[in-house]
């Protein structure tokens, strides 16, 4: 099951990457990227680095809980409604 649901979420990203929404955020991000390589030391520039990295970390684990948790209240709902047994 934990197979079947990384390959869900895996898709759903892939998907959203080729979206125009994503673009627009990729673009947001390489604008930090080079606004902080340009106005930062490089001990300051490690430093957001590993920071954004942990915080990155969180993020995606926090949209698998919630990728998941989705998945079973969608089937709690139509288990409910009936639809699926």
């Amino acid at each position: 099951m934990e197979r079947i649901l990384d390959n869900l979420l895996s898709n759903t990203i892939a998907e959203h990457k080729d979206s125009g929404e994503y673009k627009h955020i990729k673009q947001r991000l390489d604008h930090i990227d080079e606004t902080l390589t340009t106005t930062l030391t490089a001990d300051e520039k490690v430093f957001v680095e590993e920071s954004l990295f942990e915080v990155g970390l969180i993020a995606e684990h926090e949209a698998k809980v919630v990728y998941r948790q989705g998945l079973k209240d969608g089937v709690w709902l139509l288990k409910n409604m009936g639809l699926v047994a």
